[in-house]
């Protein structure tokens, strides 16, 4: 079942409602159930997620001494089962949420700790989006769907390698864009004209305009081609910057790095950037993602000296 066969509304979980005592703070954080569910917003209230400072660790980490064994075993499981759903035409948008909210749930209980700020800018916008922001491993590929495709339909532009082999039903159900990276110029004609057609069908686009996951950033790597898709197709871009090197890109296989515990888990998205003029709109999300990198530490490698 592809994405654009998909129901969006068998999403049935209930709409989190905001309580007035958080128009005095500013500010609701959400559990963890409600981050992946649908949200009605309220004026002059942020939301964010903070994974609790009592999460406990599953107890199978505890007792394989914090090897990454737990991890692969629970990822996997969730992959396989997923697949099974894929190939039983059982993929929809609310199996999409579990299977994102799953490995979550599995990277919390290896000691994952998360910080998801400004979810407001997710809920807000009426029409379909391009969302964009730097790309450091295949974590926030997997996470974003939990709070993402609650409030939209969703897909991804990603390599080609993505939708083949094993796991390639999953990312195939979801109607991705599929880009080889070894043509640019290629690659951006499909991006610009698949893309399109997507967002005209009210689909909304997760974008990673960079040329590779990496731990550190190079704007002279950042690419406008996000902004691009979003200027053509006449919708917004909404701005993201993460850090998300607990799960690190492997060596051997890149999908399939080690996890590093110590490392908090930070994602922020920003408000709505109009496209019409696009080089401005490049340089607002350029600078969106400069700003909360160099808050949380991450390598400017431009910057070196």
């Amino acid at each position: 079942m592809s994405l654009t066969e998909s129901i969006h509304d068998k999403i049935t979980t209930p709409i989190v409602k905001i309580p007035d005592s958080s128009l005095k703070t500013g500010i609701y954080d959400l559990t963890k159930e409600e981050l992946g569910q649908r949200i009605e917003l309220r004026e002059g209230v942020s939301l964010r997620y903070i994974t609790p400072p009592d999460r406990k660790r599953w107890l199978l980490d505890r007792i394989l001494f914090g090897s990454d064994l737990t991890f692969l075993y629970g990822y996997f499981r969730q992959i396989i089962i997923a697949r099974q759903n894929v190939l039983k035409g059982k993929f929809f948008d609310p199996r999409w949420i579990e299977l994102s909210g799953g490995i979550l749930e599995l990277i919390e209980g290896c000691q994952g700790k998360f910080q998801i700020e400004n979810l407001e800018n997710v809920v807000s916008p009426k029409g379909p989006v391009v969302f964009a922001g730097n790309h450091m491993s295949v974590l926030e590929t997997f996470v974003f769907s939990y709070f993402l495709v609650p409030h939209r339909r969703l897909t991804y532009v990603v390599k080609e390698s993505l939708i083949k082999g094993y796991f390639g039903p999953i990312m195939r159900s979801r109607d991705p864009i599929a880009v080889g990276r070894d043509n640019p110029r290629e690659d951006l004609v499909k991006v610009l004209e698949e893309g399109t057609n997507l967002l005209k069908k009210g689909i909304s686009i997760v974008v990673f305009p960079q040329s590779t996951r990496t731990r550190t950033f190079n704007p002279a790597e950042f690419n406008s081609i996000a902004v691009k898709l979003a200027s053509r197709a006449g919708v917004p871009v909404v701005p993201f910057a993460i850090k998300t090197d607990f799960w690190e890109n492997g060596k051997i296989w890149k999908d399939l790095g080690s996890l590093y515990r110590d490392r908090k888990i930070h994602m922020k998205f920003g408000p709505q950037i109009d496209t019409k003029d696009s080089k401005k709109a490049q340089q607002t999300l350029l600078n969106y993602v400069l700003t909360n990198l160099k808050e949380w530490n991450v390598e400017i490698l431009s910057e070196q000296k």
